[in-house]
């Protein structure tokens, strides 16, 4: 009986030997490919609906918006005009708030993986009508 097992095992070394050149070609053309896509930088975007709350989030923590709206008028709307642009009222006056966009970057200014940083770029003078 053993010399059967030893025998089978045998076989299966032999076919493993000749698919072994094979093997080796595969591993080797896909090594090149392995080691760039691990060294490319990684980009990760957000599902639209959390880009949209962080430009949300943006305009409400401008503290330059109800300053220029003035103590008369809080703002008690925020109405999406385009990307990156809102309009904050606040009783019959608004302001035009225009928003920047950038990658995430680390303390030595290396690109990081993550959501774009949503800041306010420009508050306008109040329009009231």
């Amino acid at each position: 009986m053993r010399s059967g097992s030893a025998l089978s095992t045998h076989r299966n070394v032999g076919s493993v030997m000749r698919t072994m050149p094979r093997t080796l070609l595969l591993l080797g053309g896909l090594g090149p490919i392995a080691v760039a896509a691990m060294t490319m930088q990684g980009y990760a975007a957000l599902p639209p609906q959390y880009d949209r709350w962080n430009e949300f989030a943006a305009v409400v923590g401008d503290s330059a918006i109800p300053r220029k709206l003035g103590i008369g008028n809080p703002a008690d709307r925020i109405e999406r005009i385009g990307d990156g642009s809102y309009r904050v009222h606040g009783g019959k006056c608004f302001v035009a708030v225009m928003l920047s966009r950038r990658t995430p970057t680390g303390p030595q200014g290396q690109v990081m993986v993550g959501g774009t940083v949503v800041s306010v770029a420009e508050v306008s003078e109040p329009r009231c009508g």
